[in-house]
């Protein structure tokens, strides 16, 4: 058998895909299998780690040809990065549809709203499916580096938003706040990277109070480096 053409436009029928102009329940059929395809993909990454992956594997795990799967992602790295891109992408869009963004901007409790947004944050990066494909990509790092910088990629634009959200703080004058940039790497790193440290990047569960005491603690010692000081 040939090689699949990775540049060809036809699905495993041997038909082009929906046309600009197809009717939506054509236009939604290409969406719904695209994530059916990532969907499988991360359940076969996580099995079998990215280089024990294959094309193959992945291809019967989402019941499509191989030729469906070059047509829409090309090769195997770019599903990881669709993969990654999805996770990443669910996790944001967790935080935009509760509007803690916009709700941390003009929080008049700031230690109420970071301890809030701290647990939801822990709560999804503790995640099994998220916590092992960090996992993953952290031990395929040293062969191929790329997939790190790929699971950071998606990370700035929640991070844009918590920036944005203190430096409207600062300009209340509820913080005091030089560099915004540092601020949020700071928050991240006594909240979240305390919490995957401790659950051991998610092979051990923490209970809610281990985890509540984790950000409570990491939000007051934040707090306390960034509350301005008032003149007695």
């Amino acid at each position: 058998m040939s090689a699949p053409q990775r540049g060809s436009t036809r699905d495993e029928q041997g038909s082009p895909p929906a046309p600009a102009g197809a009717g939506p329940a054509q236009r939604r059929k290409q969406p719904a299998k695209r994530r059916a395809i990532i969907d499988a993909a991360q359940r076969v990454f996580l099995a079998l780690g990215f280089a024990g992956s294959s094309v193959d594997a992945i291809a019967a795990a989402a019941g499509v040809s191989k030729q469906t799967i070059y047509n829409h992602f090309g090769d195997k790295e770019a599903l990881f990065r669709a993969v990654v891109r999805a996770v990443q992408s669910d996790f944001a869009g967790d935080f935009h549809e509760a509007g803690l963004e916009e709700r941390l901007a003009a929080s008049d409790d700031l230690r109420h709203d970071l301890r809030e947004l701290g647990r939801r944050w822990v709560a999804v990066v503790l995640q099994e499916d998220v916590a092992a494909l960090r996992r993953l990509v952290i031990a395929e790092q040293d062969r191929h580096p790329w997939l790190f910088d790929e699971w950071q990629q998606p990370r700035p634009a929640l991070e844009r938003a918590l920036r944005g959200a203190i430096s409207k703080q600062a300009e209340r004058g509820a913080l005091d706040v030089a560099d915004v940039g540092l601020a949020v790497d700071q928050l991240l790193l006594v909240v979240i990277t305390e919490a995957l440290t401790r659950a051991a990047y998610g092979r051990r569960a923490l209970t809610e109070a281990e985890a509540g005491q984790i950000v409570d603690n990491g939000v007051e010692m934040w707090l306390r480096c960034y509350r301005p000081i008032r003149s007695p």
